[in-house]
């Protein structure tokens, strides 16, 4: 099967952790297949990817309505996903519809606890790495939030 790179498409840890828009075709995912990626997180609540039929390719669903934050316990979710395929080599892209909102405030969430970030660092960060990330002040302050729980947790 040919593949096609998914819109907005790029890795924030190599290899580990990539952020995209809506895979919308049989094309993008075996992109992201053919590139690593072995594990997929939809944070859509609108539609699902069309990833039946791939062997080998595992979705998780965390659906949030487009504009939206994650809670806390669903952050903590996405970041247990990710550190188990990470244990296994094994990659893992994050999606909303665009690959900006939801997918960035799980980007930045994953970046502050890998980097021990501030909550505002986190934000410039995936900024830096992905335009156009965090789309609300909703987003911002979950993510300033989720960095207080970190600290609590590590108490």
């Amino acid at each position: 099967m040919a593949s096609k790179k998914p819109p907005n498409f790029s890795w924030v840890i190599d290899n580990v952790l990539a952020g995209c828009g809506f895979p919308s075709s049989p094309a993008h995912i075996q992109y992201m297949k053919d590139n690593g990626v072995k594990h997929l997180i939809s944070l859509t609540a609108e539609r699902t990817p069309p990833t039946q039929g791939f062997t080998g390719f595992r979705l998780i669903q965390i659906k949030l309505k487009d504009f939206t934050s994650p809670t806390v316990y669903q952050v903590d979710d996405f970041i247990r996903f990710v550190d188990e395929a990470r244990q296994k080599g094994e990659g893992v892209a994050v999606h909303c519809m665009l690959g900006r909102g939801r997918t960035g405030t799980m980007l930045a969430c994953y970046l502050a606890r890998e980097h021990g970030l501030t909550g505002q660092q986190a934000i410039e960060e995936t900024r830096r790495l992905r335009p156009h990330s965090i789309e609300t002040v909703e987003q911002e302050e979950l993510i300033k939030t989720y960095v207080e729980h970190l600290k609590k947790q590590s108490k």
